[in-house]
């Protein structure tokens, strides 16, 4: 609704006037407590689970899957497909950039073995990637 971009622009302009830059919700159709059908539908059609995501490991409760009276439309089930197992590359910490423990420029592969045309940690594959964002706009190669 072009009411509701302009409104939002308007509280951007008037925050930077003010000087002081916040949070703000100007969308009338947000609510503190969401959306409460949609959480409903979700909460009948999904269940929490414990999920393995790669670099990390497994996180209890991180993912949400079909309850069984939707198993018919659940890929992994009606295909029958094995489990992917998770094939971490010696030296690759991609786990300790996304958890903040290490810069992209601290690992052993970042730039070397590891770069935007031939990712190996999962931060490098995707273009939003931690690491795939650091070379694109931070690194140089005077940095190793």
């Amino acid at each position: 609704d072009d009411a509701q971009v302009l409104a939002g622009v308007a509280e951007i302009l008037r925050q930077l006037a003010e000087g002081r830059p916040a949070a703000a919700n100007v969308y009338p159709a947000v609510a503190a407590d969401g959306n409460p059908r949609a959480q409903r539908i979700i909460h009948e059609v999904f269940a929490v689970a414990d999920a393995r995501w790669r670099a990390l490991g497994v996180i209890p409760d991180s993912a949400l899957v079909l309850r069984e009276e939707f198993a018919d439309l659940d890929a992994e089930k009606r295909f029958e497909m094995p489990e992917v197992e998770s094939c971490e590359l010696p030296g690759c910490r991609c786990g300790d950039v996304i958890c903040g423990r290490c810069l992209p420029t601290e690992c052993p592969l970042f730039a070397r073995r590891c770069t935007p045309r031939r990712p190996v940690g999962p931060c490098m594959v995707s273009s939003e990637g931690s690491c795939a964002a650091h070379y694109k706009y931070h690194w140089r190669p005077t940095e190793r």
